[in-house]
Parts: structure tokens; C-alpha cells; sequence
């Protein structure tokens, strides 16, 4: 009769998986079957001896023990990037998203995904001024973001306290301005922006196609907005100033424990 090859025999050295193994990518409830169907299927006037038996049931505990070992080693490796990922919580850091996009912010949960514990940022739509390259002059602005759903005309406002202010007072003059933590749309979303005194009329900066784009890097001086001006109505929900980022330990790159 046919018999399940020797797992120690099969090896090339003395353990008991070796890289020419034809068990080694078996897993436990995977050679079971084997094991069982082979039992059934053999001659009955030839049966499997004690010997052969012995070392069949030998290989079943040392295919057990390893998936065993595994599991507990998987066990004791997430217990210690859950225990990594909580002592982050109430931290700032630096990552790259889910999205693959740069984001900066304070981790306020930790949930398991596909078995793996992750950091959760929710962070308010905002904008910053940069030292990048661009026109854009010293001053205040404002913007609206807004985009077009079933419901009519939704938005978002960076306003009031929430304006971008490009005034240095070092030598090194804001250039640009960086929009952070946009919303996810369905569709498009276009960028209007007053001018340097941040009044007057909001007139369209770029328009983002990419609804789960999430920053967006002004350098347009004022003269070069477009003519195209929003003036119409939109209704602004409180969960499209908070946008949700999900972050891998693996992608975070720095953190600045709280003050």
C-alpha cells in the first residue's frame, strides 16, 4: 500500500521540516485528511503495521506541535502590537494613511483590522502655511470646499479662526498653503478662496477629482483665481469637518508624545 512519505525522512537535515519536505506546507487539518483517508482506503489483507502507524501518528504530533507553537507565537505577537498601539493613544504622530497619504495628528482609538490592531485619527479640515514654493502673499484667507450630492450643495468652510494666516515674522515668508483632512466625496470637489484680506468674493482655486483626496498645496497668487465665484447656498454637516484616517503601526514614521 501507499504511504504517506516519512516527514523525517524526507528532510535533509535533522529537523523535522526540512526545505525539500513535501508535508512542510500542510497544515494540521490538511494532513489529518490525509492521514484518515489513507487509513480507509488501505488493503485489508495488507494493513498498515505498528511500526508504520508509530511514525505516522509521530508526524501528526510534530505537525501539532508546530501549529500549535505558531498560533501561541501569533497570539503573543499581537497581545504585544495591541499593548504598542494603546500606548499611543492620546499621542501625535507622523504616518502614512490607509489612503497612502501623508497625515499628521493625535491617535484617539485603537481598533483590529484583518487581526491587526491600528491607529485611528479624526482630524478637522484645516489649512497651514508652507514655506513651499509658490505666489501666494502675506495675508489672511479663507475657503470653502464644496461638492455635489443627491441632497444638494455640501460643504466645508476654513473661516474666522479657522483662516490661514501667511504672515511670517521671520525671514522666511509663507509662500503656499496646505489644505489637510479634506472630506471624502463621491465626486469632485472644487477649492474657492478669497483674497489676501480674507473678504470678498470666494472664486475657484482648482477643482479635485479624486473624491478621497485628502490634502491640496495653494500656490496661486491672487490675480491668477478664476473668474468662476461660489455664491450659492451649501449645507455644511459637522461630520464633513472630521475625517477619519486609519494608520498602521508599521507606517507611522514619528511621534510626539502629548504635552
Amino acid at each position: 500500500m501507499s504511504q504517506i512519505p516519512s516527514v523525517l525522512a524526507s528532510s535533509s537535515t535533522d529537523q523535522p521540516f526540512g526545505d525539500h519536505n513535501t508535508l512542510n506546507n500542510l497544515d494540521l487539518d490538511a494532513f489529518l485528511k490525509l492521514m484518515i483517508t489513507e487509513l480507509q482506503n488501505q488493503d485489508p489483507l495488507n494493513p498498515m503495521d505498528n511500526t508504520q502507524m508509530l511514525d505516522q501518528i509521530n508526524q501528526i504530533r510534530q505537525i501539532g506541535a508546530t501549529d500549535t507553537l505558531t498560533g501561541t507565537l501569533n497570539s503573543v505577537l499581537l497581545g504585544q502590537n495591541i499593548a504598542s498601539a494603546t500606548g499611543l493613544i492620546g499621542a501625535d504622530v507622523d504616518a502614512i494613511s490607509d489612503t497612502n497619504e501623508n497625515v499628521s495628528g493625535h491617535v484617539n482609538r485603537v481598533s483590529i483590522v484583518d487581526g491587526a490592531p491600528v491607529l485611528e485619527l479624526d482630524l478637522k479640515a484645516q489649512g497651514t502655511p508652507e514655506l513651499d514654493q509658490g505666489d501666494v502673499g502675506p495675508g489672511v484667507y479663507s475657503y470653502r470646499v464644496v461638492w455635489q450630492t443627491e441632497n444638494g450643495l455640501q460643504g466645508v468652510e476654513l473661516s474666522g479662526d479657522d483662516a490661514v494666516s501667511t504672515d511670517s515674522a521671520s525671514g522666511n515668508p509663507y509662500q503656499s498653503i496646505r489644505l489637510r483632512n479634506l472630506p471624502i466625496t463621491d465626486g469632485p470637489k472644487q477649492i474657492y478662496r478669497t483674497d489676501a484680506r480674507g473678504t470678498g468674493d470666494y472664486r475657484l482655486v482648482t477643482t479635485i477629482t479624486d473624491g478621497t483626496q485628502s490634502t491640496y498645496l495653494d500656490t496661486m497668487a491672487d490675480g491668477d483665481r478664476s473668474e468662476t465665484r461660489q455664491t450659492e447656498q451649501f449645507y455644511q454637516d459637522a461630520k464633513y469637518s472630521i475625517r477619519n484616517f486609519k494608520i498602521k503601526l508599521a507606517n507611522v514614521s514619528s511621534i510626539r508624545s502629548p504635552e
